[in-house]
């Protein structure tokens, strides 16, 4: 799975976004969504629509939910799309993002935007972040890759 970088001219609905973060502290993260709504003749990215797992201030807590594309892109930067495989339709990726609107069980190891964005696009929630920093990581990273494991299969029998 590779990725190229995002062309605003091309965006389409159906599309898996991937972009490299830093949090507040520091700390590198990936962040991903689907691209679930473009209107014809759009101006800018406040017209796109994108589902992630999105801070919810009211809820305290992540939730999947439907942004705008200016505020995906708020939390990172090269935005690129992810040239996986897809096992969908355009239309079919979008409902099954759709399908998990409001869902709050957001979990860095087992269901993250990564395992949303799998699991929309190919059908398998995966999640190559926990992967990457934990199996090829730290001593701690293969104890934290391991737990990841076990709550993949858990994610992946419950998406």
């Amino acid at each position: 799975m590779g990725t190229k970088k995002l062309n605003m001219a091309s965006i389409e609905a159906g599309m898996w976004l991937h972009m490299d973060c830093v949090n507040p502290i520091g700390l590198k993260f990936e962040h991903d969504g689907i691209v679930s709504a473009v209107p014809e003749g759009y101006s800018s990215a406040a017209d796109i629509k994108v589902i992630h797992y999105a801070w919810s201030e009211p809820h305290g807590k992540r939730l999947i939910s439907e942004t705008t594309l200016a505020e995906f892109l708020a939390v990172g930067s090269s935005a690129r799309v992810v040239n996986a495989r897809c096992r969908f339709s355009p239309l079919e990726v979008v409902k099954r993002a759709r399908s998990q609107l409001g869902r709050a069980d957001y979990n860095v190891l087992g269901r993250n935007c990564q395992h949303f964005g799998s699991w929309c696009y190919e059908g398998a929630a995966f999640s190559r972040e926990v992967f990457k920093y934990g199996v090829i990581g730290t001593s701690f990273g293969l104890v934290v890759s391991i737990v990841g494991i076990i709550a993949i299969g858990m994610a992946r029998a419950s998406w």
